[in-house]
């Protein structure tokens, strides 16, 4: 007699799932690192190292003002998750709010640039376009149902659609004579696209939930963006001033050479965080109904991505690094130890990535925000010490500190992440790390060898 075979499990279902997801996040970071590296050529050597450098402090405070989206994402998987009834009004108070703050940012960064460096000046025009953008990203915040769903293939393909015309066109503009304000130009129109595609969408694919705006609820979500908007906007002190501050000390060309170092040793880390933010809302949802087991995954989760970081590391150290100045060409021959530098922090960023998901799991705003106000204190006093004379190579030893600091050390001072701390401390050991993988395997393996054997003993039952 033979039985029907088990269903699979829905645990399984949901790796396999997630690994899909995670595939996806991570070829949207492949094409948006090859499309960002081509630009960089293109602009560096059509334009000069100058341009590049006044694009690259664009981008820098595009991103400090867009970090709005980030934080209001991981709340909406939050609470989504925890009252879907509500979901239409929770999308409609984080759209809101996100509108509310980016417009009051980009106000105060406008003013700031008037007062400093005139709106005459090119790379002020450009700053106040390219960081204008953000101003079009409110309704992206619905990109954290995709994420929810473990469905990001439609909106990995809308954004890198938008992604692939608009960096056509940064690449043909240099060619045809145009310059860099032509080019900061193309961002605006990156948005729109992708803010239209997402919505549509979203409206296609969702259940369509009715977004009732509520000023109350509003209210109460600009309150709890207070100390989110403090945490992320001080972590991206010490993670993007230092462009900023390389243009002000040592001149657009660092800043540039800078800027472009920085995108080849940062952008790969993403595949790492991709895997876990496809994996996340699995965990958040274990965290709910077995905090036991949510714990027991989240170690292995950390072990992983830490391993994984290692690897990463000695990619850039060994491929990236020698790689680079015969890419770029002349004039650049200093990333390769600016590279270097800001490979050694990638298991730190690794250990940085879950520490603020879990910041916004767990609503340790408190301890991130002193923890990342040290971070940028550190950052800046590195780099007045260090980029009047070392330049781009001073930005990524500061950047190595802050990174250190704000993604590892700092978590042993405050008393609720103290154990997180000590949760990420083993992860740093590769050969512990190894010898579990190892470990879960063989047991995965008898447990399949045990289900098979069940199977054939059904199958031979009369």
């Amino acid at each position: 007699m033979t039985e029907a075979l088990p269903e699979p499990s829905p645990a399984l279902a949901g790796t396999r799932k997630s690994g899909k997801n995670a595939v996806w996040l991570v070829f949207e970071r492949v094409v948006h690192l090859g499309v960002a590296f081509v630009v960089s050529i293109v602009v560096a050597r059509a334009l000069g190292k100058e341009d590049l450098g006044s694009l690259a402090i664009g981008l820098a405070f595009l991103l400090l003002v867009g970090s709005v989206i980030n934080p209001a994402v991981q709340c909406l998987l939050r609470d989504v998750i925890a009252k879907p009834a509500e979901a239409g009004r929770l999308y409609a108070a984080s759209a809101a709010s996100v509108g509310i703050v980016t417009s009051l940012f980009y106000l105060l960064m406008a003013a700031v640039i008037g007062a400093t460096m005139g709106f005459g000046s090119t790379t002020g025009v450009v700053i106040l376009i390219v960081v204008g953008s953000a101003l079009l990203r409110p309704l992206n915040v619905v990109d954290a149902w995709f994420k929810m769903e473990l469905q990001s293939r439609p909106a990995v393909l809308i954004r890198i659609a938008a992604l692939l015309l608009t960096g056509a066109a940064r690449v043909a503009l240099p060619l045809l004579g145009y310059g860099i304000v032509a080019v900061a130009w193309t961002y605006v129109i990156e948005a729109a696209l992708v803010g239209i595609g997402l919505w549509i969408a979203y409206r296609r694919m969702s259940d369509r939930d009715h977004w009732v705006l509520e000023s109350s609820r509003v209210g109460a979500t600009l309150k709890e963006f207070a100390p989110l908007l403090i945490t992320s906007s001080s972590a991206l002190i010490y993670l993007r001033l230092d462009q900023a501050m390389v243009g002000w000390l040592s001149g657009l060309s660092e800043a540039g050479l800078f800027a472009v170092a920085s995108s080849m040793a940062e952008a790969p880390r993403f595949a790492l965080l991709a895997l876990f933010i496809s994996v996340a809302p699995r965990l958040l949802k274990l965290k709910n109904r077995d905090p036991e087991r949510y714990q027991t995954e989240l170690i292995a989760v950390t072990r992983v991505l830490v391993l994984l970081g290692y690897l990463l590391t000695l990619a850039l150290v060994f491929i990236m690094a020698p790689l680079a100045p015969v890419l770029l060409g002349p004039g650049f021959e200093d990333t390769r130890l600016v590279i270097v530098l800001l490979a050694l922090s990638t298991p730190f960023v690794c250990i940085g990535g879950l520490l603020q998901f879990m910041t916004n799991w767990e609503r340790w705003y408190r301890e991130a925000i002193v923890r990342n106000v040290i971070g940028a204190v550190l950052s800046i006093g590195v780099n007045f010490a260090l980029l009047p004379k070392y330049g781009a190579v001073g930005a990524a030893i500061s950047s190595f500190i802050a990174y250190l600091w704000v993604f590892f050390l700092g978590a042993l001072v405050a008393r609720r992440t103290r154990a997180f701390f000590w949760m990420a401390l083993p992860a740093l050991e590769p050969v512990g790390t190894i010898r579990m993988l190892l470990k879960r395997r063989r047991k995965r393996a008898q447990a399949r060898q045990e289900r098979k054997e069940l199977l054939a003993a059904f199958d031979e039952s009369p």
